[in-house]
């Protein structure tokens, strides 16, 4: 293993573990504000894994991390066509058996009387345009800025570290050492509260299935922070599936669930069919 991809992963992995355990001992619970909040630190340690790495290894701090902000169209690709990926999902759920797509789950119907209080009386296609435009701001901001913390290792470093690897290769990589790098908080209840033991295998499989998608952005951008607002995006209308399915199945249902993976494995399909077109794999 190269050396500077083992400091990383040493480090990182250690900063993770660490935090994690501590946060549990001092009797943090993970569905809570404290929770939240921890969960938005997490994300900051892989750019700090990175920042502590090139100091070791005395390389210019932030250097080959993909900080870019050079616009070109496969910005607004990114930007507006991720939450493809999440409403695919959604409706593929939807036909799926054990639920099925409803105006009137418990959560809709508590959004609809909050929104009511405060005198926005939206109904179910209200709230999901609102939801929308919200991820869209969201990704261009916020939430961009803490998915970068972690693009910045995941298509930042490890796409220098690894790059005489191929395409597919290198995201076969990153993608499993980011699904491993999240087991501590799927333990904790992240993404899949109902199987946190299925849950670690089954982000590991997300993430290997999401991973080109992200890769093939950041290629064609020339920037992880493209890869950043897509991460933001996806991060702010994976939840969409709560609001809309009369059943609740982490492991079958909504974007970390068997019908985003469907999905995914359709877009990565797309992927290739595009490198083939342009000979470009």
């Amino acid at each position: 293993m190269k050396k500077d991809l083992a400091l990383f992963l040493a480090v990182c992995f250690g900063i993770s573990i660490a935090s994690a355990l501590a946060f549990k001992l001092l009797g943090g619970q993970y569905a809570s504000i404290a929770g939240s909040l921890f969960a938005m630190a997490y994300m900051l340690i892989p750019i700090i894994s990175v920042i502590i790495t090139q100091l070791i290894l005395k390389e210019k701090v932030l250097s080959n991390i993909g900080l870019k902000f050079k616009l070109n169209k496969w910005w607004f690709i990114a930007w507006l066509g991720m939450p493809v990926f999440t409403v695919g999902a959604l409706l593929l759920s939807a036909i799926m058996p054990g639920t099925e797509l409803s105006g009137q789950t418990p959560i809709m119907l508590q959004q609809m009387e909050a929104l009511k209080a405060q005198g926005l009386a939206l109904g179910p296609w209200g709230i999901f345009f609102i939801t929308l435009m919200s991820a869209y701001a969201a990704g261009l901001t916020i939430n961009a800025v803490f998915a970068f913390g972690e693009e910045a290792a995941w298509r930042g470093y490890l796409m220098h570290v690894l790059d005489d690897m191929g395409f597919w290769n290198r995201s076969l990589l990153i993608g499993f050492i980011w699904g491993i790098w999240h087991a501590p908080i799927i333990l904790m209840g992240h993404n899949y509260p109902q199987h946190p033991v299925a849950g670690v295998f089954m982000m590991i499989a997300f993430c290997i299935l999401l991973t080109p998608i992200m890769n093939f952005f950041r290629e064609k951008s020339g920037s992880a922070v493209v890869a950043a607002i897509a991460h933001g995006v996806i991060n702010a209308t994976a939840g969409v599936s709560l609001m809309y399915l009369t059943t609740q199945n982490d492991l079958l249902y909504g974007a970390t669930g068997l019908a985003g993976f469907l999905v995914l494995i359709v877009l990565d399909l797309c992927i290739l069919a595009y490198q083939k077109r342009t000979h470009s794999i």
